[in-house]
């Protein structure tokens, strides 16, 4: 591993601990796209701290810090959402039951909506879903990465300039 590779991991588990948190607390997973994306940029941010004392940084480690906090989210959130999985569910049930007194044509059959996910976890579905969801997080953290980068970066006038001579008998070749 390279050490620009080991620069991005802390960094992304930063990030991506700021945005598994706060997309799996209750009340708060309304907005986890949101926290997945702030994550990224989070990360890109740590990232850029980190490395403009040594060196530039490209677009491509940027998306890749962002992405590797969205996949480090994802971990994160289905660790902290399994044992909150009945509490989802019955937030489900009750909201669908509420949005079935105020509209006056459901479609048929839709009370069996609310039994779907009630048979309880099972290796298969911690897997698939945190297969899903870290797809997902990893898109939305690269995004965040993109973001990201387009805030931090450093500008250009920072990259073309040249070091100044610690020497001044150096910057006069030929005496």
């Amino acid at each position: 591993m390279s050490r620009q590779d080991h620069n991005l991991i802390i960094p992304a588990l930063i990030g991506g601990s700021l945005a598994g948190i706060l997309s799996s607390i209750p009340f708060f997973h309304c907005l986890c796209c949101l926290w997945v994306l702030a994550g990224g940029v989070l990360a890109t941010y740590l990232f850029s701290d980190r490395v403009s004392q040594q060196s530039t940084y490209k677009m491509s480690d940027a998306l890749l810090t962002g992405a590797l906090s969205g996949v480090f989210g994802a971990i994160i959130s289905i660790i902290i959402k399994t044992p909150l999985t009945g509490y989802y569910l019955n937030w489900n049930k009750r909201f669908l039951e509420s949005l079935a007194r105020f509209v006056d044509e459901m479609p048929p059959g839709w009370e069996k909506w609310t039994e779907i996910g009630q048979q309880g976890w099972t290796p298969f579905t911690f897997f698939l879903n945190l297969l899903l969801t870290s797809s997902l997080y990893a898109f939305l953290g690269g995004l965040g990465g993109l973001i990201g980068f387009s805030l931090f970066k450093p500008s250009k006038g920072a990259m073309n300039e040249t070091p100044t001579p610690q020497n001044p008998g150096d910057s006069q070749p030929g005496l």
